[in-house]
């Protein structure tokens, strides 16, 4: 069984690399890629960097000549329902851009749905927005349901859709809807939506209050690595039979 993995940041996959057995470093550029086995199972890993057009790049990109079995999108999200605390693991059940009314509904079989709720990953709605925006304002759109804020998800339903890829995403809330970052991610990523830390040490220095938004948003996005790598590692080690046959069953539908 082959499984890509996609996630924007190393600090989305840290734990995981420690997680899961045989990894290797496969390449630096364009893109970072690791592998991993397990049973049965070859597991690539890339880092595709933040935004809805890194990741689109990014999969065409290592899809060129590869046709995985399984898609899966790993990575942070800010809550938009007030009953997600940091570090709530959540799956996409939908997903939506702000800038369409497109809305890609997932379906999943039964045993799937089934594992999701023992292992208490929660269904939310996903809405992708290529700039933060007011979690408050945004948290409207979905209309009371739980909800969580990110900018790629809505993307990928799309291409995998249009592919025919079983396509499954996981994000930890690392920042709540009261929270505001204190800081703008365009002033410390690069154009391929990665983290620069000399974006992160101009921005101190033109102004030093954000070095407390700064330590904050690590703890909270470090609690929420943790829980979503183990939730990740978990759900891959679920016996190769069971598992293809879940992914083969995932549908996505565009409404």
């Amino acid at each position: 069984m082959k499984i890509l993995i996609m996630a924007a940041l190393p600090q989305e996959y840290s734990p995981l690399k420690k997680l899961l057995p045989g990894r290797r470093l496969r390449a630096k550029k364009p893109l970072k890629k690791f592998t991993f086995k397990l049973p049965a199972k070859e597991i690539v890993l890339i880092e595709s960097g933040m935004g809805a057009n890194s990741a689109e790049e990014a999969l065409r990109l290592e899809t060129a000549g590869f046709s995985p079995d399984l898609l899966i999108f790993s990575g942070f999200a800010g809550g938009l329902h007030p009953d997600l605390k940091i570090g709530a693991v959540c799956y996409a059940a939908a997903a939506r851009e702000t800038s369409s009314k497109d809305l890609f509904t997932f379906r999943f079989s039964r045993d799937l749905h089934d594992y999701l709720a023992q292992s208490l990953i929660l269904p939310v709605l996903a809405i992708s927005s290529e700039a933060p925006g007011d979690k408050r304002a945004l948290s409207a759109l979905a209309a009371g349901q739980l909800a969580v804020l990110d900018m790629e998800t809505a993307k990928l339903a799309k291409i995998a859709s249009e592919k025919n890829v079983p396509f499954i995403c996981f994000r930890a809330v690392s920042d709540c809807v009261d929270h505001d970052l204190g800081f703008n991610l365009s002033d410390i990523s690069d154009g391929r939506g990665r983290i620069r830390l000399s974006g992160v040490f101009c921005t101190v220095l033109r102004s030093p209050a954000t070095l407390k938004a700064f330590y904050l948003s690590w703890r909270r996005s470090s609690a929420a690595a943790n829980n979503l790598c183990r939730s990740v590692a978990a759900f891959l080690r679920i016996p190769a039979p069971a598992l293809s046959e879940m992914a083969g069953r995932i549908r996505i539908e565009r409404n």
